[in-house]
């Protein structure tokens, strides 16, 4: 155990252990690309653990653990967390759609494989909002503290750079000049929204249905997408594009103001 930190000070550790660890993914890990985000989506999990449980040691009193707002469901704010994200792809891919740089190639049994694949997402989401949004944010800021909900958005985009400027493993596609700083902006947005979550429901769970449920839906456009020039498409829709950034400033900006603790 180290000398007790404030709450800032234990933030930045986990921060900077996470980091470390997702640097050193990209550069040791695995050659295949889904072996290595599975191995990076591990890493906020393990920080949060060697914070816990060898570091702090707040693992071993039942408060510890209930920071991470895991012993409540939240199910009010179930159906936003499915929704807004649902929303944010759909306007995201539906205007690339409109200017005509894709078009869509969807199978019949789309629907059923995108439920299960939002089950199945977020789980893994799990693993990384443990760390963002269960341990970090209340670390850095009280319910409704907007700089803490925009720095741990910041920070999570910038969690996902060793793999994007390293490996070929997430977001290949553009040039990383154009690509990477939507992406970051793009995180940080979503930021405020899965803290809007986190705050008003008093629980991580909406928050992993959210980041699942956006995953999944982005995956399900991606396969049926069809387009000649991928960069293009990379710049307009996606994680890195310019309609997601959008549609998340809308959503992100609409629940800001709805949230009574923000300013």
């Amino acid at each position: 155990m180290i000398k007790p930190m404030s709450d800032r000070q234990t933030g930045v550790l986990f921060y900077i252990l996470t980091l470390t660890m997702a640097v050193a993914v990209a550069q040791l890990g695995p050659g295949d690309d889904g072996q290595l985000q599975i191995l990076n989506m591990v890493t906020p999990t393990i920080g949060v653990l060697l914070l816990l449980l060898v570091l702090t040691l707040d693992g071993y009193s039942r408060a510890g653990w209930a920071q991470l707002a895991l012993h409540r469901p939240g199910w009010r704010a179930w159906p936003l967390a499915l929704i807004a994200p649902t929303a944010i792809m759909c306007v995201s891919y539906g205007a690339a759609w409109l200017v005509g740089v894709l078009s869509f190639d969807f199978e019949a049994d789309d629907v059923i494989n995108l439920v299960i694949n939002i089950v199945i997402i977020s789980l893994y989401a799990t693993l990384e909002e443990i760390g963002w949004r269960g341990y970090l944010l209340p670390h850095l800021g009280s319910d409704g503290n907007m700089r803490a909900a925009l720095i741990v958005g910041f920070l999570h985009g910038t969690w996902h750079l060793p793999l994007m400027l390293l490996t070929t493993a997430y977001n290949p596609a553009g040039n990383r000049l154009i690509t990477v700083p939507i992406f970051l902006a793009v995180l940080t947005g979503a930021g405020v929204i899965y803290a809007y979550l986190r705050w008003t429901s008093g629980s991580l769970w909406p928050v992993v249905i959210a980041h699942g449920t956006l995953n999944a839906v982005l995956g399900t456009f991606q396969q049926a997408a069809v387009t000649p020039d991928a960069a293009t498409a990379a710049y307009l829709t996606g994680e890195t594009g310019v309609f997601t950034l959008a549609a998340v400033g809308i959503t992100a900006t609409a629940l800001a103001r709805r949230y009574p603790g923000t300013r």
